[in-house]
């Protein structure tokens, strides 16, 4: 592989938008359809101009990872198969323990990710990057963006060690992808329609929304992506009431608006200077 082949950065980018093109515009017609919260069309436009950053910068951020394991000669210390695990001579039961074990695949994977966003929230300067995404009081489907640098986070907390720890489904890797390109926009979304009984097991919007909240009872909660399971062994599950909504966002950092604010959010002395005693703030953290 290249060390800068364009055809592959504009593959990961294409694929990538596709996926977030198709779910997003789903879950926002669940949004304008059966609303929790209606919020700006202006909101959704800048949504949709941060995603095409962030996936932009983050095509050339993931073709380096993958230049950089090629080159260090990175492989798998352990593989965990699934797929062998879990298989019949049965079609239809094949079928339903392949889907089976792409859910496996991705609740292992979030035990990663689960320990990284846990990281994000107790490391300061982690933290201020990945306060860009908490900043959102507009919270959509679309208007759900990390900052730019959360790539290279992702890579060297999660991918990185799924690298080492290789886990096979059996199911194409872009069907395991689809999925958990869903779950991010709908545990985003501002709909009232949710997973129910089926978020003890997978996350959904109500549950992840308690993690975004300003309210101070719901701090440090919720911090699992695709499963809540890690979030229940390691107590830091927050089961929210049937009419729980609560508003997001950080109290004393107001959302981005421009794409120099988004970009600049982490390194933008103005935002971070500390408040003078008296007139402190209190913050999301």
């Amino acid at each position: 592989m290249q060390i800068l082949d364009f055809n592959h950065i504009s593959q990961i980018f294409v694929n990538s938008l596709e996926l977030v093109v198709v779910f997003a515009t789903i879950c926002a017609a669940l949004e304008f359809t059966f609303p929790a919260y209606r919020y700006s069309l202006a909101s959704y436009a800048r949504g949709v101009r941060n995603w095409l950053i962030r996936l932009g910068l983050g095509a050339f951020i993931w073709h380096f990872f993958a230049v950089g394991l090629a080159w260090l000669g990175v492989k798998p210390l352990v593989a965990i198969n699934f797929a062998a695990l879990l298989h019949s001579d049965n079609a239809i039961a094949n079928t339903g323990l392949a889907v089976l074990s792409g859910v496996l695949v991705a609740i292992a994977g979030d035990f990663f990710y689960y320990w990284m966003h846990r990281a994000q929230h107790a490391v300061p300067f982690l933290w201020r990057l990945h306060a860009t995404h908490h900043s959102i009081r507009e919270l959509t489907a679309w208007n759900c963006n990390h900052h730019i640098s959360e790539p290279l986070v992702y890579a060297a907390l999660v991918a990185l060690p799924l690298a080492l720890i290789h886990f096979e489904s059996g199911v194409v890797p872009i069907v395991a992808m689809t999925l958990i390109t869903f779950q991010a926009h709908l545990s985003h979304s501002s709909t009232r329609i949710n997973l129910g009984p089926l978020r003890y097991i997978i996350g959904d919007n109500k549950f992840h929304r308690i993690h975004h909240s300003m309210e101070p009872h719901h701090r440090h909660r919720n911090y699992g992506f695709f499963t809540t399971l890690w979030d229940t062994i390691f107590l830091t599950a927050y089961w929210p009431k049937k009419n729980e909504w609560p508003e997001v966002g950080m109290r004393n950092q107001p959302e981005p608006l421009t794409v120099r604010d988004y970009i600049m959010f982490p390194f933008d002395r103005r935002r971070w200077r500390k408040p003078k005693v008296g007139n402190a703030v209190e913050a999301r953290d």
